[in-house]
C-alpha cells in the first residue's frame, strides 16, 4: 500500500512538473525546481524501501507477505509450555508461550501490520524436522552448541537452569549415584543439553534418550532408568505431580557455559536480521520486568490439569 501512494505521489509530482514547466516567467522556474527536488526525495524513498525489502531475511519477508508468526515449540514442559483449561476449553500456556504472543505485538508495531502467533507443538525430532521443511520460523528452548551452531543460527540466551536428577524417591540414596555414574541409567530428552552435559559430566553413565518428560518419568517409575536428567524447572513439576519421585539434591549442578549455554530460539542461516531484532527483544523485555512477569505468572497456572501429563503411573 505504501508503494502504491508513493508510485501515485510520482505520477502527481511528474504532473506538477508538467504544468509547471509549461507556464513563463522566472519565479515558475524556482516553483518547478522545488517541485522536481520533490520528485527526486520521492523516488529516492521508494528505491531505499525496495532495497530494504530485498535485504530482508525470510523471516521477516514472510511475515510482511502473510502476518504469521510460526513458532515450533517443544511442548509439555511447564512452565515453559504445557496446556491447561481456560474457559472450558484447552489453552497452550507458559512463559515462552506468553513471550511469543508479546514478540507478535512487537512485531506488529515495528512492521507496521498484524502479526498473529501460529504454534507448531511437538518434540526435539518434530519441530527440527517442521523447521527443516520451512514448516516454521524458528524452534524455542534450544542450546546454541558449537555443533549446532555450525548448521543453524541463533538468538542470545534468554533462558538458563540448574540441571536436576530426578530418581525413584525409595532409590535417592543409591550409592552408586557418585563419581562418573558407572553402572547408573540416566535418561533424557533426544537432543537436549540435559543429555550433553550429563554425558560430559558422567562419563560411564549408560544414556537413554527419549522423547517427552513424561516418557522420562516412566522409564524411571518402570526401573528403566534409574536416573532421568532434565532442567530444574521441568523436575519441580515432574515430584509435584509424582509423590514418588524425588530429585538427588547430590547431583544438582549449576550449569557454566561451558557445558550449558542456555537456551535460544534456533532458526535457518540468512535470517541475522531477524535474530538480531529478537535478541533485542528478549533484552528489552528482562529489562522492564515483562520476562521474569510472564514466569511468575505461568507458575501460577499450574494446576491439576496441567500436572496431569506429568502423573504417570
Amino acid at each position: 500500500m505504501k508503494k502504491m501512494k508513493k508510485i501515485a505521489a510520482l505520477f502527481l509530482a511528474g504532473a506538477m512538473v508538467m504544468s509547471m514547466a509549461a507556464c513563463s516567467g522566472k519565479s515558475d522556474n524556482k516553483t518547478t525546481t522545488a517541485a522536481a527536488d520533490e520528485t527526486t526525495e520521492t523516488i529516492a524513498e521508494s528505491t531505499a524501501e525496495t532495497k530494504a525489502d530485498a535485504e530482508m531475511g525470510p523471516i521477516f519477508a514472510d511475515l510482511v507477505e502473510n502476518g504469521v508468526l510460526k513458532v515450533g515449540i517443544i511442548g509439555n514442559d511447564p512452565t515453559f509450555c504445557f496446556h491447561t483449561v481456560q474457559d472450558g476449553k484447552d489453552a497452550l500456556v507458559g512463559f515462552e508461550v506468553a513471550g511469543m504472543y508479546e514478540m507478535a505485538e512487537r512485531l506488529s508495531e515495528y512492521l507496521d501490520r498484524e502479526i498473529t502467533v501460529e504454534f507448531y507443538e511437538s518434540d526435539f525430532t518434530g519441530c527440527m524436522s517442521a523447521l527443516q521443511a520451512n514448516q516454521v520460523h524458528f524452534v524455542t528452548r534450544l542450546s546454541p552448541t558449537d555443533e549446532r551452531k555450525q548448521s543453524w543460527l541463533f538468538t542470545d540466551v534468554y533462558h538458563k537452569s540448574n540441571e536436576c536428577y530426578v530418581a525413584l524417591k525409595d532409590n535417592v540414596d543409591n550409592e552408586k549415584f557418585t563419581g562418573t555414574l558407572e553402572g547408573v541409567t540416566v535418561c533424557g530428552q533426544m537432543g537436549s543439553i540435559d543429555i550433553t552435559m550429563t554425558q560430559h559430566l558422567y562419563p560411564d553413565a549408560e544414556i537413554q534418550e527419549l522423547g517427552m518428560v513424561s516418557d522420562l518419568l516412566l522409564s524411571v517409575k518402570n526401573k528403566k532408568s534409574d536416573l532421568a536428567c532434565m532442567n530444574a524447572v521441568s523436575a519441580a513439576m515432574s515430584i509435584a505431580a509424582n509423590p514418588d519421585l524425588a530429585v538427588v539434591d547430590s547431583l544438582t549442578w549449576e550449569p557454566t557455559d561451558e557445558f550449558d549455554k542456555g537456551c535460544g530460539l534456533c532458526m535457518a542461516y540468512g535470517n541475522e536480521d531477524f535474530a538480531d531484532w529478537a535478541s533485542g527483544f528478549f533484552a528489552d523485555i528482562t529489562e522492564e520486568g515483562l520476562w521474569a512477569q510472564m514466569q511468575s505468572d505461568a507458575a501460577a497456572q499450574l494446576d491439576e490439569t496441567a500436572l496431569e501429563d506429568f502423573i504417570v503411573e
